[in-house]
């Protein structure tokens, strides 16, 4: 009785551990809820968010100067009823006004006493499902 219950006991745990192994060696991991993880900048939907950011960043100073990211510094992602994104930007002035057209392509200042670059963290949640997007919270601070 002993031998078949650790017999049992083995073949439980050879089978948990081959499980485990097929689930972490997937090419395409589920994320899990509430967990906070690298996200990759260069993702459709973080750029999304990178885009949304700086729109709402740009709408609520009275610069006149266009901003945009110089680079993105960290994205990182966490499940929840949804996706929440926590990105850290540097964003730079560029010579393009507000009021001009084609914004994403302005060039960035090049005089040193022209230049205003911040770093920007940002708490932006979505429910891609709903196509809903929401600024938590922003905060910036001169680079």
């Amino acid at each position: 009785m002993a031998k078949t219950l650790h017999l049992l006991l083995a073949s439980l745990v050879i089978a948990l551990t081959l499980n485990f192994a097929a689930c972490t060696n997937t090419k395409e991991k589920q994320k899990v809820v509430g967990h906070v993880e690298a996200a990759d900048a260069n993702d459709k939907e973080v750029q999304r968010v990178v885009d949304f950011s700086l729109q709402v960043y740009n709408d609520a100073n009275n610069d006149l100067y266009y901003s945009r990211a110089v680079k993105v510094i960290s994205a990182r992602q966490q499940v929840v009823n949804g996706m929440k994104y926590y990105l850290r930007i540097e964003v730079g002035w560029t010579t393009c006004t507000k009021s001009q057209s084609h914004l994403p392509d302005c060039p960035f200042r090049e005089q040193p006493d022209q230049q205003k670059k911040e770093i920007c963290s940002f708490v932006v949640y979505t429910i891609p499902r709903l196509q809903k997007i929401s600024m938590e919270s922003y905060s910036c601070h001169s680079a």
